[in-house]
């Protein structure tokens, strides 16, 4: 287990969680824009801490859909789960399901945390799963950046991400992307590929 996957899915995933506690329909926005006209019927949150994301697509898609989260923390995950949602214990670099087995498959502010040598496994998780759409909402930088996170280094990247994605998988075609402010005013982008 990396560094980085023993803090998350520990002390400092459990901090993260307390802190994180927001209104899901903040998201509303994001989602709108970035899957209008895309047909879901299933979906995967490679990471979904509490499940702000996954509140907000079961309201935009309708709780019968088959909408299920994955995340390295237990404490999150039984925060999660009191709010109904379905969700895992799971690795972004080795996902518990089949192949093609999502509709969409999709990370926000979790590639930011992978180190850059585990990177291409984390994506080839992502589009391993994916049915058909995947989609990235990540901090950006044109060159590899490291940001100190909460006094702590070796946990925060910004990088290109959609330029990864696209180098290892290069029949991946971007529907539409967009940015936004997240809920600490920080730029965030985001980017739908279909496969």
């Amino acid at each position: 287990m990396s560094m980085q996957t023993s803090a998350w899915a520990g002390e400092l995933g459990i901090h993260y969680t307390d802190r994180n506690e927001i209104d899901w329909k903040s998201h509303l926005p994001i989602w709108k824009e970035m899957l209008q006209g895309i047909p879901l019927d299933t979906v995967l949150e490679v990471g979904c801490n509490r499940g702000h994301n996954l509140k907000a697509l079961e309201f935009l898609l309708g709780k019968q859909k088959g909408i299920v989260g994955i995340d390295l923390n237990n404490y999150a995950l039984d925060k999660a789960r009191a709010n109904g949602l379905v969700v895992q214990l799971g690795d972004a670099a080795s996902v518990p399901y089949k192949d093609n087995s999502f509709d969409l498959v999709f990370t926000r502010g979790v590639l930011i945390h992978i180190p850059l040598a585990k990177l291409p496994t984390v994506l080839s998780e992502l589009y391993r799963v994916s049915g058909r759409y995947i989609m990235i909402v990540e901090y950006f930088a044109d060159e590899e950046t490291m940001v100190p996170w909460r006094k702590e280094i070796d946990l925060l990247w910004k990088r290109d991400f959609p330029r990864h994605l696209v180098q290892q998988f290069p029949n991946l075609k971007e529907i539409r992307s967009g940015k936004w402010l997240n809920e600490l005013n920080d730029p965030i982008c985001g980017w739908l590929y279909e496969k």
